[in-house]
Protein backbone atom coordinates (compact mmCIF):
# COMPACT_ATOMS: atom_id res chain seq x y z
CA UNK A 1 0.00 0.00 0.00
CA UNK A 2 1.78 3.59 -0.77
CA UNK A 3 0.63 6.35 1.39
CA UNK A 4 2.28 9.93 0.47
CA UNK A 5 2.29 12.81 2.71
CA UNK A 6 0.52 15.38 2.54
CA UNK A 7 -0.36 18.58 5.00
CA UNK A 8 -3.53 19.57 6.71
CA UNK A 9 -5.25 22.48 5.92
CA UNK A 10 -7.87 22.90 8.65
CA UNK A 11 -9.07 26.60 10.13
CA UNK A 12 -8.87 25.62 13.32
CA UNK A 13 -5.40 23.91 13.43
CA UNK A 14 -2.50 26.36 13.93
CA UNK A 15 -0.25 23.95 12.92
CA UNK A 16 1.29 21.87 9.64
CA UNK A 17 0.22 19.03 10.56
CA UNK A 18 1.29 15.92 8.22
CA UNK A 19 -1.04 13.28 7.88
CA UNK A 20 -1.04 9.37 5.31
CA UNK A 21 -3.22 10.18 2.52
CA UNK A 22 -4.25 6.38 1.32
CA UNK A 23 -7.64 7.30 -1.88
CA UNK A 24 -9.12 10.19 0.26
CA UNK A 25 -8.51 8.61 3.27
CA UNK A 26 -6.41 10.07 5.69
CA UNK A 27 -4.22 7.88 8.75
CA UNK A 28 -4.51 10.14 11.69
CA UNK A 29 -3.33 8.49 15.31
CA UNK A 30 -1.79 10.62 17.66
CA UNK A 31 1.93 11.06 16.88
CA UNK A 32 4.46 13.31 17.29
CA UNK A 33 4.68 14.27 14.11
CA UNK A 34 1.41 16.36 14.31
CA UNK A 35 0.14 18.47 17.75
CA UNK A 36 -1.60 16.00 20.67
CA UNK A 37 -5.12 16.67 21.29
CA UNK A 38 -5.66 18.45 24.63
CA UNK A 39 -9.58 19.10 24.77
CA UNK A 40 -10.97 18.26 27.83
CA UNK A 41 -11.98 14.50 28.36
CA UNK A 42 -15.47 15.52 28.80
CA UNK A 43 -16.00 17.47 25.81
CA UNK A 44 -15.04 14.62 23.95
CA UNK A 45 -17.03 11.90 25.90
CA UNK A 46 -19.94 14.37 25.29
CA UNK A 47 -19.79 14.23 21.82
CA UNK A 48 -19.75 10.28 21.74
CA UNK A 49 -22.46 10.24 23.95
CA UNK A 50 -24.50 12.47 22.03
CA UNK A 51 -24.07 10.35 18.67
CA UNK A 52 -24.82 7.71 20.68
CA UNK A 53 -28.18 8.72 22.15
CA UNK A 54 -29.53 11.40 19.82
CA UNK A 55 -27.34 11.11 16.61
CA UNK A 56 -24.99 13.75 14.96
CA UNK A 57 -25.35 15.66 11.92
CA UNK A 58 -23.65 13.97 8.39
CA UNK A 59 -21.13 17.09 9.16
CA UNK A 60 -19.40 18.23 12.33
CA UNK A 61 -18.39 21.80 12.70
CA UNK A 62 -18.14 24.40 15.28
CA UNK A 63 -22.35 24.86 15.09
CA UNK A 64 -22.78 21.81 15.69
CA UNK A 65 -20.45 21.66 18.90
CA UNK A 66 -21.64 25.16 20.35
CA UNK A 67 -25.35 23.25 20.29
CA UNK A 68 -24.15 20.48 22.10
CA UNK A 69 -23.29 22.49 24.86
CA UNK A 70 -19.24 23.21 24.67
CA UNK A 71 -18.58 26.36 25.03
CA UNK A 72 -16.55 28.96 22.67
CA UNK A 73 -13.04 28.69 24.16
CA UNK A 74 -13.22 25.12 23.75
CA UNK A 75 -14.53 24.56 20.40
CA UNK A 76 -11.59 24.61 18.14
CA UNK A 77 -9.24 22.15 20.39
CA UNK A 78 -11.98 19.89 20.40
CA UNK A 79 -12.55 19.60 16.62
CA UNK A 80 -9.14 19.15 16.16
CA UNK A 81 -9.07 16.51 19.19
CA UNK A 82 -12.12 14.63 17.07
CA UNK A 83 -10.30 14.74 14.29
CA UNK A 84 -6.89 13.45 15.63
CA UNK A 85 -8.65 10.97 17.65
CA UNK A 86 -9.92 9.25 14.34
CA UNK A 87 -13.68 10.29 15.49
CA UNK A 88 -14.38 12.47 12.71
CA UNK A 89 -12.55 12.95 9.39
CA UNK A 90 -10.91 16.22 7.87
CA UNK A 91 -14.48 17.15 6.31
CA UNK A 92 -16.01 16.58 9.60
CA UNK A 93 -17.60 13.17 8.82
CA UNK A 94 -18.34 11.16 11.44
CA UNK A 95 -15.40 7.80 10.63
CA UNK A 96 -16.58 4.33 10.84
CA UNK A 97 -15.01 4.07 14.70
CA UNK A 98 -17.53 6.40 15.71
CA UNK A 99 -20.55 5.21 14.47
CA UNK A 100 -19.28 1.72 15.66
CA UNK A 101 -19.18 2.85 19.17
CA UNK A 102 -22.81 4.50 18.59
CA UNK A 103 -23.91 0.63 17.74
CA UNK A 104 -22.23 -1.20 20.45
CA UNK A 105 -24.57 -2.73 22.47
CA UNK A 106 -24.51 -1.49 26.21
CA UNK A 107 -22.33 -4.37 27.73
CA UNK A 108 -19.88 -3.78 24.97
CA UNK A 109 -20.01 0.02 24.92
CA UNK A 110 -16.49 0.67 27.24
CA UNK A 111 -14.92 -2.41 25.73
CA UNK A 112 -15.50 -0.39 22.06
CA UNK A 113 -13.83 2.75 23.79
CA UNK A 114 -10.97 0.82 24.91
CA UNK A 115 -10.22 -0.81 21.42
CA UNK A 116 -10.79 3.25 19.58
CA UNK A 117 -8.37 4.66 22.46
CA UNK A 118 -5.74 1.54 22.10
CA UNK A 119 -6.03 2.39 18.17
CA UNK A 120 -5.82 6.40 18.62
CA UNK A 121 -2.92 6.18 21.16
CA UNK A 122 -1.18 3.70 19.58
CA UNK A 123 2.27 5.16 19.41
CA UNK A 124 2.01 6.25 23.13
CA UNK A 125 0.99 2.78 24.33
CA UNK A 126 4.46 1.61 23.04
CA UNK A 127 5.69 3.10 26.42
CA UNK A 128 2.70 2.93 29.01
CA UNK A 129 -0.22 0.60 30.04
CA UNK A 130 -3.28 2.80 30.63
CA UNK A 131 -3.98 0.46 33.58
CA UNK A 132 -0.81 0.58 35.41
CA UNK A 133 1.01 4.11 34.42
CA UNK A 134 1.37 7.15 36.91
CA UNK A 135 0.89 10.51 35.82
CA UNK A 136 4.53 10.65 35.34
CA UNK A 137 4.56 7.63 33.10
CA UNK A 138 2.25 9.55 30.83
CA UNK A 139 3.58 12.51 30.60
CA UNK A 140 7.02 11.18 29.99
CA UNK A 141 5.54 9.61 27.29
CA UNK A 142 3.82 12.72 25.75
CA UNK A 143 7.26 14.88 26.42
CA UNK A 144 8.08 14.77 22.90
CA UNK A 145 4.44 15.85 21.68
CA UNK A 146 3.54 19.52 20.85
CA UNK A 147 2.39 22.06 22.07
CA UNK A 148 4.94 21.03 24.76
CA UNK A 149 2.95 24.32 27.26
CA UNK A 150 -0.32 21.69 26.31
CA UNK A 151 1.14 18.41 27.32
CA UNK A 152 -0.29 18.32 31.09
CA UNK A 153 -3.67 18.74 29.06
CA UNK A 154 -3.20 15.80 26.91
CA UNK A 155 -2.10 13.47 29.85
CA UNK A 156 -5.53 14.54 31.40
CA UNK A 157 -7.48 14.06 28.05
CA UNK A 158 -5.94 10.32 28.29
CA UNK A 159 -6.94 9.34 31.40
CA UNK A 160 -10.28 10.62 31.14
CA UNK A 161 -10.85 9.13 27.80
CA UNK A 162 -9.26 5.49 29.45
CA UNK A 163 -11.27 6.36 32.81
CA UNK A 164 -14.79 6.62 30.65
CA UNK A 165 -13.79 3.69 28.75
CA UNK A 166 -12.88 1.42 32.34
CA UNK A 167 -9.47 0.78 31.82
CA UNK A 168 -8.45 3.39 34.95
CA UNK A 169 -10.17 4.85 37.79
CA UNK A 170 -11.56 8.49 37.65
CA UNK A 171 -8.58 11.27 38.80
CA UNK A 172 -9.11 12.33 42.30
CA UNK A 173 -9.95 15.95 42.15
CA UNK A 174 -6.90 18.40 43.44
CA UNK A 175 -6.75 18.25 47.33
CA UNK A 176 -7.76 21.89 49.05
CA UNK A 177 -4.33 24.27 48.54
CA UNK A 178 -2.69 24.14 51.92
CA UNK A 179 -0.60 27.40 53.52
CA UNK A 180 2.81 27.88 54.38
CA UNK A 181 1.81 26.36 57.99
CA UNK A 182 -0.10 23.12 56.55
CA UNK A 183 -2.92 24.23 57.20
CA UNK A 184 -5.98 23.82 54.46
CA UNK A 185 -6.11 27.64 52.96
CA UNK A 186 -8.97 29.37 54.25
CA UNK A 187 -11.97 30.38 51.89
CA UNK A 188 -12.05 34.33 51.24
CA UNK A 189 -14.91 35.84 53.32
CA UNK A 190 -17.32 36.75 50.59
CA UNK A 191 -17.03 40.54 50.01
CA UNK A 192 -19.69 42.95 51.56
CA UNK A 193 -22.41 44.66 49.42
CA UNK A 194 -21.64 48.02 48.20
CA UNK A 195 -23.29 50.50 50.64
CA UNK A 196 -25.96 51.36 48.06
CA UNK A 197 -27.26 47.82 47.47
CA UNK A 198 -27.40 47.64 51.46
CA UNK A 199 -29.34 50.75 51.56
CA UNK A 200 -31.98 49.41 48.79
CA UNK A 201 -32.85 46.25 50.55
CA UNK A 202 -35.58 45.95 52.67
CA UNK A 203 -35.23 46.42 55.76
CA UNK A 204 -36.60 43.91 58.70
CA UNK A 205 -36.28 45.75 61.94
CA UNK A 206 -37.23 44.79 65.25
CA UNK A 207 -36.65 40.86 64.44
CA UNK A 208 -40.18 40.94 63.45
CA UNK A 209 -41.51 38.19 60.48
CA UNK A 210 -42.62 39.17 57.16
CA UNK A 211 -46.11 40.43 57.66
CA UNK A 212 -46.17 41.87 61.10
CA UNK A 213 -45.86 45.15 59.91
CA UNK A 214 -48.43 47.20 57.73
CA UNK A 215 -51.61 45.55 57.30
CA UNK A 216 -51.86 43.38 53.24
CA UNK A 217 -53.02 45.87 51.09
CA UNK A 218 -54.65 43.88 48.13
CA UNK A 219 -53.27 44.74 44.74
CA UNK A 220 -50.23 46.11 45.77
CA UNK A 221 -47.05 45.34 44.07
CA UNK A 222 -45.40 43.58 45.45
CA UNK A 223 -41.71 45.26 45.70
CA UNK A 224 -43.98 47.95 47.76
CA UNK A 225 -45.92 45.29 49.90
CA UNK A 226 -43.00 43.20 50.56
CA UNK A 227 -41.02 46.56 51.72
CA UNK A 228 -44.16 47.45 53.72
CA UNK A 229 -44.21 44.25 55.47
CA UNK A 230 -40.73 45.01 56.94
CA UNK A 231 -42.00 47.24 58.89
CA UNK A 232 -42.18 47.26 63.07
CA UNK A 233 -45.07 46.01 64.54
CA UNK A 234 -46.87 48.92 65.51
CA UNK A 235 -45.72 51.32 68.78
CA UNK A 236 -42.60 48.87 68.54
CA UNK A 237 -40.76 52.17 67.17
CA UNK A 238 -37.15 52.12 65.25
CA UNK A 239 -34.34 54.37 65.66
CA UNK A 240 -34.23 57.34 63.02
CA UNK A 241 -31.59 55.99 61.35
CA UNK A 242 -33.57 53.14 60.32
CA UNK A 243 -36.16 55.50 59.36
CA UNK A 244 -34.34 57.34 57.05
CA UNK A 245 -33.13 53.93 55.45
CA UNK A 246 -36.81 52.85 55.22
CA UNK A 247 -37.94 56.15 53.11
CA UNK A 248 -35.72 56.01 51.22
CA UNK A 249 -35.82 52.65 49.54
CA UNK A 250 -39.31 53.44 49.80
CA UNK A 251 -39.01 56.11 47.24
CA UNK A 252 -36.78 54.52 44.84
CA UNK A 253 -39.12 51.38 45.11
CA UNK A 254 -41.86 53.51 44.44
CA UNK A 255 -40.08 55.69 41.76
CA UNK A 256 -39.66 52.37 39.98
CA UNK A 257 -43.22 50.60 40.20
CA UNK A 258 -44.57 53.95 39.15
CA UNK A 259 -42.57 55.53 37.12
CA UNK A 260 -42.82 59.62 36.69
CA UNK A 261 -44.45 60.34 33.19
CA UNK A 262 -45.37 63.78 31.95
CA UNK A 263 -48.87 65.44 32.26
CA UNK A 264 -49.82 64.00 28.62
CA UNK A 265 -48.36 60.69 28.99
CA UNK A 266 -50.68 60.32 32.09
CA UNK A 267 -53.88 61.41 30.19
CA UNK A 268 -52.87 58.91 27.61
CA UNK A 269 -52.46 55.93 30.24
CA UNK A 270 -55.17 56.99 32.47
CA UNK A 271 -58.01 57.50 29.43
CA UNK A 272 -60.79 55.25 29.63
CA UNK A 273 -60.92 52.60 27.32
CA UNK A 274 -63.38 53.19 24.44
CA UNK A 275 -66.52 50.74 24.45
CA UNK A 276 -66.30 48.20 20.99
CA UNK A 277 -69.85 50.15 20.04
CA UNK A 278 -67.82 53.52 19.45
CA UNK A 279 -66.25 52.48 16.23
CA UNK A 280 -69.45 51.23 14.69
Amino acid sequence: MIFKTRYCNLWFCPYACPVTEDEGRFDMPVTTDKPGPYAPASAIMSIVERHRNKGLPSVVDGDTLARAGISDSLIARTLYALIALDLIDEDGKPTPVLEGIRLAPEAEYQARLAEWLNGAYEDALAYVDPATATESDVRDAFRTYKPIGQQSRMVSLFFGLYAAAGVVQERAKPAPRKSSNGAAARAKPPAAKPAAAQRQTPLRTGGNPPGSGAPKIDGLPAPVAGLLASLPAEGAGWTQKKRDSFMATLGAVIDFVYPILSEAEAAAVNEPEADEDDDL
